[in-house]
């Protein structure tokens, strides 16, 4: 149940109560009028509709019981306004709103007269929350005016969560009017038959939002009436009193009681909901692990055979880093192209660093048809010597590697590498998690009419978890085949070559098994370590695998990678350097895509509590 703010006894300290400002289009409405009045040749010397003060302001409140026991309060303020002698307002504006700790207050019977009880002209709006009093009509008024508003309310009275008492907590003197008031007062009158639940117990506070100086509020102790002296009240000042009745002595809506059928009920069925999900991605994960087995054993591996390009290699290795650099290394270290260093860029402090180049040589050299691919977007129909410069912002070039990227998790499905199989499990349980997700948006739908807690929307969440969860355990999922298995075991043996120390490879290459695994019985460690270099960059190893490079190249002088002769002209001891710029300049170009941005801005505000609501001019 919403609980009350709690009444403090007699003699103890006043609570703080903070008391959210609020605000309604209505108010605004004033000062869109009070500008349109600007615009008007008649008024345009004269100030806004805000511009006048209040001579008194004083609110009655009689409080009683309906044949069904829940509060009814029949309000009556009399406003007393000091208008300029001009053309500038037309009456008051008095917005009151609608929903006091989820319940609607149901405002009604709605009256405006003048001092003397003649009928003033005046209509009402709902909008945002608020109900509004606009008093008067198209014609101006001058000087003094009195305007007595009075409506109804329903279940203004609460019951605090702890059972100690039922209170009348109310703002009767709301925080948003710009106005001074020379003298606001009240009144409070409870109906016979809540007498004998009073407690004496009664509070008044005054001043500021979320102020907590006491205001005096008084009682005669054979009287029901409560009474706050006329006081003044400077702009955006505010009173809130605090009147206590025995527990249980006022029937509260059904909006405001427990109810375990939209409360408690969409709670659990929000835990089965979700944990129905959760089993159904777990049954997932498991089919997934048990499908990347292969002969569950990984042994290093120095060479990676042709028809597994890094296009290839990456997804099914499983790896996040973008393959398209690696895919150029791997042709250039085969021979098909050559990385080379475009021309200098002038820039306002010097030459800018050229972006890298790729020079078409052998296209035979191309071991797969993911490579062949390659080469035909980079060098459609051109000869061998044709150079092109790797542009460093060009949409069409980006979405070309991207699609490269594409193509290559589409062949490792086609080639066998793949499936898409189903768990019959996870289907189960994500079917029964729909239905779950579907039973409980209707309790959140329910709850979102009638409630005001928190369960609708922890319930909304719950909902879309349990069917983004469902909808996942019902489809097919990519998985590795026995094949896709054991060539992932297999490039997760290149990784641990790549890995281990330097000693361990050495040892590795000298074996038995290592010699039968070339044709010569030898091995060209130079060789072997660059074609190994596209791989390192895919499993992120990339710098320690150049430091390894520019080791083996240090220990043949005069030796420059064919592959990327720029590496002679900065030098070999900077290759780890010069790979690494290369990778950087290469990535921010494949991947580069134009863009926009734009943003936008909101407020708002929060209203809450009872009554208060905003006043002003129109």
């Amino acid at each position: 149940m919403t609980s009350a703010p709690h009444l403090p006894t007699s003699g103890s300290p006043a609570p703080r109560r903070a008391r959210p400002r609020s605000r309604s289009r209505w108010a605004l409405g004033g000062l869109v009028l009070a500008a349109v009045a600007a615009l008007a040749p008649s008024v345009a010397a004269h100030a806004d509709t805000s511009d006048f003060s209040y001579e008194s302001w004083h609110a009655n409140y009689e409080i009683s019981l309906d044949e069904d026991g829940r509060a009814e309060t029949r309000v009556t303020e009399t406003l007393v306004a000091r208008f300029p002698d001009f053309d500038q307002n037309r009456g008051l504006v008095r917005g009151i709103p609608i929903d006091y700790q989820g319940s609607s207050t149901d405002p009604r019977d709605f009256n405006v007269t003048d001092g003397n009880g003649a009928p003033v002209p005046f209509e009402i709006e709902e909008d945002d929350g608020f109900v509004a009093f606009l008093t008067g009509d198209d014609r101006f008024v001058r000087g003094t005016q009195t305007y007595v508003l009075s409506y109804t309310l329903s279940d203004t009275i609460l019951a605090r969560d702890d059972g100690a008492a039922d209170e009348f907590y109310w703002d009767v003197l709301d925080v948003e009017h710009l106005q001074p008031i020379d003298a606001f007062s009240a009144s409070f009158t409870f109906a016979p038959e809540l007498a004998d639940a009073l407690t004496g117990d009664a509070q008044c506070y005054a001043g500021a939002a979320n102020a907590t100086a006491s205001c005096e509020l008084q009682r005669d102790a054979s009287s029901t009436t409560f009474t706050l002296a006329p006081m003044p009240m400077g702009p955006q000042e505010g009173a809130t009193v605090a009147i206590g009745l025995a527990p249980g002595t006022v029937v509260q809506p059904e909006s405001r009681l427990p109810n375990f059928a939209l409360d408690t009920l969409p709670l659990f069925i929000a835990g089965i909901a979700t944990a129905t999900g959760v089993a159904s991605t777990v049954a997932i994960a498991r089919l997934r692990g048990s499908r990347r087995k292969g002969r569950g054993v990984v042994v290093a591996q120095y060479d990676v055979p042709a028809h597994l390009p890094p296009l290839l290699a990456a997804p099914i290795v499983g790896v996040s880093t973008p393959p398209v650099p690696a895919e150029f290394v791997h042709l250039a270290v085969t021979g098909a192209i050559r990385i080379e260093e475009g021309e200098p860029e002038a820039g306002f402090f010097g030459p800018k660093d050229p972006q890298p180049a790729v020079r078409l040589l052998d296209p035979t050299r191309a071991g797969d048809a993911l490579d062949v691919a390659t080469l035909h977007d980079l060098f459609p129909s051109a000869a061998p010597g044709a150079v092109i410069e790797i542009p460093k912002e060009d949409e069409d070039f980006g979405k070309r590697m991207t699609a490269l990227q594409t193509e290559g998790n589409a062949q490792a499905s086609e080639r066998g590498y793949f499936e898409k199989v189903a768990s019959p499990v996870a289907r189960i349980l994500g079917f029964a998690s729909l239905g779950l997700a579907a039973v409980l948006l209707v309790f959140v739908i329910l709850g979102m009419m009638s409630r005001s807690s928190v369960t609708p929307v922890i319930g909304l969440v719950a909902v879309v978890i349990a069917a983004v969860l469902g909808v996942i355990g019902l489809v097919k999922h990519r998985v590795h085949t026995p094949l896709g298995a054991e060539t992932r075991e297999y490039l997760e043996g290149v990784r641990e070559f790549i890995r281990v120390a330097e000693t361990d490879r050495l040892q590795m290459l000298q074996s038995v098994e290592g010699a039968e695994r070339r044709q010569d019985g030898t091995v060209n460690v130079i060789e072997l370590y660059e074609r190994l270099l596209p791989y390192a960059m895919l499993f992120g190893l990339e710098k320690q695998w150049t430091r390894t490079l520019e080791t083996k190249y240090a220990e043949q002088t005069g030796y420059v990678p064919l592959w990327y002769p720029a590496l002679g002209m900065h030098g070999i001891s900077h290759f780890s350097s010069t790979i690494s710029s290369f990778t950087s300049n290469l990535n921010s170009s494949v991947s580069y895509t134009s863009s926009s941005s734009g943003g936008s801005t909101g407020g708002g505000f929060v209203g809450g509590g009872g009554g208060g609501g905003f006043s002003g001019g129109r």
